[in-house]
């Protein structure tokens, strides 16, 4: 995935949405790093409560690391979104998923697809 960076802001029905593309990530070294590079992007964003937000992680792995690295994101992330979906093809990542809404007070739906995430955030 050398050529589009993780985190990106992308265009959905004409509103900007910030996508962290999680998609595959397996070597744990690699996923907190682009945790942190995700984490790099909102801290340089106005804190307003203002962004769209969709996380994929389809065909991801959790590790211990990695679920505390992203707790503490979603977390970092809470004062700059207004609304936020998670893309999971995982029973285990959507568990872990709902962990994370529910350790942050945050609404996080999860879909099966990105189109359908995306669809759910722009209408918010």
């Amino acid at each position: 995935m050398a050529a589009l960076e993780r985190t990106r802001v992308i265009q959905h029905a004409g509103k900007p949405v910030v996508l962290f593309d999680y998609t595959g990530l397996t070597d744990e070294a690699e996923a907190l790093g682009e945790i942190e590079k995700s984490r790099r992007f909102i801290a340089g964003q106005r804190p307003e409560g203002s962004l769209l937000l969709v996380t994929d992680g389809s065909g991801g792995r959790f590790t211990t690391p990695i679920l505390e690295s992203l707790k503490q994101l979603a977390a970092h992330n809470k004062p700059y979104v207004k609304a936020s979906a998670a893309v999971s093809d995982s029973g285990l990542h959507r568990v872990v998923i709902s962990s994370i809404a529910v350790f942050t007070g945050r609404r996080l739906p999860i879909f099966a697809t990105r189109q359908q995430a995306l669809e759910w955030v722009v209408n918010q």
